[in-house]
């Protein structure tokens, strides 16, 4: 297993579109996927999980990836979180750590 944490950075959090992504790509991966945000364990591979996780511009999430491709998958994951979605971005010294 192999995991990071990460800041949510483009304006609008994981509304529909970029939630729409993010599950579209985890659900293509064969690696046991999970997302966690304060208390919530996620499934990002159900669009209305990450929906329903209500996260936001600058929130800290925990990414686990099990399987046998999880470096890769993890990467994969990281890039598309981090590159925002094609929305407009935060500057990372914006974010405040809770």
């Amino acid at each position: 297993m192999v995991e990071s944490t990460i800041y949510v950075r483009n304006k609008t959090g994981l509304h529909l579109r970029p939630a729409t992504e993010l599950s579209q790509l985890c659900a293509r991966m064969n690696s046991e996927i999970k997302i966690v945000f304060g208390d919530k364990h996620i499934n990002p591979k159900s669009v209305l999980m990450l929906l329903g996780a209500g996260i936001k511009q600058g929130s800290k999430i925990l990414i686990r990836v099990e399987g046998p491709n999880e470096d890769e998958d993890l990467k994969t994951i990281e890039d598309a979180i981090n590159g925002g979605f094609d929305e407009e971005m935060i500057p990372v010294d914006e974010i405040v750590d809770e």
